[in-house]
């Protein structure tokens, strides 16, 4: 890769990559002599000067009444760069925080942490003491939905179910080596066709859906769209009509 080319791609024009370059090699000049060097006309070489030298790339002095144009050496200009890239970085909280607050607009939240992950279900398990009917759904991998925190959901299980919430659940093949089947769960499920296997897991609430997964940004996501929210729903009531009652399935029905 070329010099001008590495230059462009830090963000320099062409013409500001030959001028830089072209300054380096003269060891400082007059316009007339860069713009004589790189192959342009006089009028055109002093406004990429003067954008070079806003940029603190190109220094300005005089001597004998004259203007001479001096490159910054390479080491200068890697260190802007360096600051550069760090006072961006000590902006991506706060450009993070206008992202959630859009999604969360448009009905998205993202949960980024196991801390938060866990709050979000214990709030599900306060949310659903006010409701008349306590039913939600789950479409999911039993092995890696615990994968997050194994003891955590053991024990988010129990505390569901001393809740009275009974919950339908569509669970991959794998989840039978897993799936437990106490009757104090107040858990239905069914198990979907070996050749349908994935990762991740969707509950479905009342009024939102949280995706966990490997193979998404976010630890989860919360979608709170309610025609998102009744697809899911519709969807789940589909296959779940269409697939048998689990041999091992002993919950007794309410």
């Amino acid at each position: 890769m070329t010099n001008n080319k590495v230059l462009i791609d830090l963000g320099f024009s062409g013409q500001e990559s030959e001028t830089y370059l072209s300054l380096l090699k003269l060891g400082g000049s007059i316009a007339s002599t860069v713009a004589k060097d790189i192959g342009v006309k006089r009028t055109t070489i002093y406004p990429i000067l003067k954008n070079l030298a806003s940029k603190g790339i190109v220094s300005v002095y005089f001597k004998k009444n004259k203007r001479f144009y001096h490159a910054i050496k390479p080491h200068k200009i890697s260190s802007l760069f360096e600051k550069k890239i760090e006072l961006f970085n000590n902006l991506i909280p706060a450009l993070e925080s206008i992202e959630k607050k859009q999604a969360q607009t448009i009905g998205l939240r993202f949960i980024e942490t196991q801390e938060e992950l866990e709050n979000f279900y214990n709030d599900i398990l306060d949310e659903y003491k006010n409701y008349k009917t306590k039913e939600y759904y789950v479409i999911g991998s039993t092995p890696n939905w615990e994968g997050v925190d194994k003891e955590y959901f053991e024990q988010f299980r129990k505390d569901r179910g001393k809740h009275n919430i009974k919950t339908k659940l569509l669970l991959t093949h794998e989840s039978k080596d897993s799936n437990p089947t106490e009757r104090s769960l107040l858990r239905e499920f069914k198990y979907i066709p070996e050749k349908y296997p994935f990762k991740s897991t969707i509950d479905i609430y009342k009024d939102k859906v949280i995706i966990i997964g490997p193979d998404i940004s976010s630890l989860a996501v919360v979608i709170a769209i309610p025609a998102m929210v009744d697809i899911f729903k519709s969807v789940f009531e589909i296959i779940w009509d269409t697939l048998p009652i689990s041999k091992n399935n002993n919950q007794t029905k309410n």
